[in-house]
């Protein structure tokens, strides 16, 4: 049986036991999606977690009648609309894909079934959920106490690539500044 990449990713955190693999190829499904694809829509309720497996995918929200990225997920990153998942209600915010991708899924429900007879399912999830915590927490920080070109630097250790691959526009709206300020930041570097 093919180890899918989600599983991959699962298995470097914590051993699994081979039943709560099987479980997993069970309940995860593959689709081919094209840039501008939308994994969610603003006001929907979320059901899915997504792994952008090859590809780039970006959480956005409006503010004002501003587009604002909130974070990414690429190549082998996790994904999703956690508070819709864990209140089942509406989401404020929306996921695209930035590029054509290759996006693993499973649902919530089926995912929460797995934790419940799989303990050592249930260990890894606890330690992905940390690990989420650490990441929103930087970013906040980052926010707070680093320049835009403090941001940058970390955004290409968080999202290797991504400056060649996305959109000015969201870069600049994910660092909280202008395009025009990502322009002279990348300047400076070269």
């Amino acid at each position: 049986m093919r180890t899918h990449p989600i599983i991959a990713t699962l298995l470097r955190l914590r051993p699994l036991s081979d039943e709560a693999i099987a479980d997993l190829h069970a309940i995860i499904r593959m689709e081919q999606l094209e840039r501008g694809t939308e994994l969610l829509r603003i006001g929907q309720v979320a059901r899915n977690m997504f792994f952008i497996h090859k590809g780039l995918a970006r959480v956005y929200y409006h503010r004002e009648d501003k587009d604002v990225t909130d974070y990414f997920a690429i190549d082998g990153q996790f994904i999703g609309a956690v508070p819709s998942l864990f209140t089942q209600q509406p989401t404020h915010k929306a996921i695209e894909l930035v590029e054509d991708s290759e996006v693993y899924h499973f649902t919530s429900k089926d995912f929460e079934a797995c934790c419940a007879k799989h303990h050592d399912l249930e260990n890894v999830a606890r330690r992905l959920t940390t690990f989420g915590l650490m990441l929103e927490q930087e970013r906040i920080q980052s926010l707070r106490f680093h320049s835009a070109a403090e941001r940058y630097a970390l955004l290409e250790r968080t999202y290797p690539g991504i400056t060649n691959r996305c959109p000015l526009r969201f870069i600049a709206s994910y660092l909280n500044t202008t395009p025009v300020s990502v322009s002279r930041i990348r300047a400076g570097k070269q």
